[in-house]
């Protein structure tokens, strides 16, 4: 992957604790990570965890912490981001097996929800109202923009729209896990999508994505 001297701007940017700069970045680097994350990830893995959410992470991770990040050539970005995947991988893969030595936790494991939804659905949603489309993207690209721009999103905004639209809870499980009323829960999710769609506008989703 070759870096021009526009990256290098945004590289530099980002170290600087440009949030946009940092987006766009993820967007650009998202499918060397989310390849290096496939071929790390076991059939169990793959089987209970999308790649989505362990991104999503690693993305969030990249907010917080890009005040430690120091830039030492084109590809340091990138080796900072791999730094960070393979992290949250380990710690899947240790939560995994701490779960399956704990036969009572196995066994409270409940089927998937027909409620269940995706980082796609949640995609789908955020563009059924878009305005006019400014440019088209692949569904891979937008699905790029969708993980990022979930991350970005204020802690309670991120963890309502996890849990309602990509883990498909009823309101009423949500309002009762964050301890907020149903009234406030469906606040915060207008408040939510109507940001996601603001931002992933900026970074290039439309509805004929």
């Amino acid at each position: 992957m070759a870096i021009d001297d526009d990256t290098q701007i945004l590289i530099r940017s980002a170290g600087e604790g440009d949030h946009d700069a940092i987006k766009r970045l993820l967007v650009l680097y998202h499918p060397r990570l989310r390849a290096r994350l496939l071929r790390q990830m076991d059939p169990t893995m793959k089987a209970r965890i999308e790649p989505e959410d362990i991104l999503q992470q690693v993305y969030l991770e990249v907010f917080r912490a890009i005040d430690r990040f120091s830039y030492q050539g084109k590809d340091s970005f990138l080796r900072w981001m791999y730094a960070i995947l393979d992290r949250k991988l380990i710690d899947e893969h240790r939560a995994m097996r701490a779960e399956r030595r704990d036969v009572r936790r196995e066994i409270k494991v409940a089927p998937p929800s027909q409620q269940h939804t995706t980082y796609i659905d949640l995609m789908a949603r955020i563009m059924a109202n878009d305005g006019t489309p400014s440019r088209i993207v692949r569904r891979d690209e937008a699905l790029a923009i969708l993980t990022t721009c979930v991350a970005s999103l204020p802690d309670h905004y991120r963890d309502v729209i996890k849990m309602r639209f990509i883990e498909g809870r009823p309101v009423a499980d949500v309002a009762e896990t964050l301890n907020r009323s149903i009234g406030s829960v469906h606040m915060i999710c207008h408040r939510a999508l109507r940001q996601l769609r603001e931002q992933a506008e900026k970074l290039g989703i439309t509805r004929d994505s």
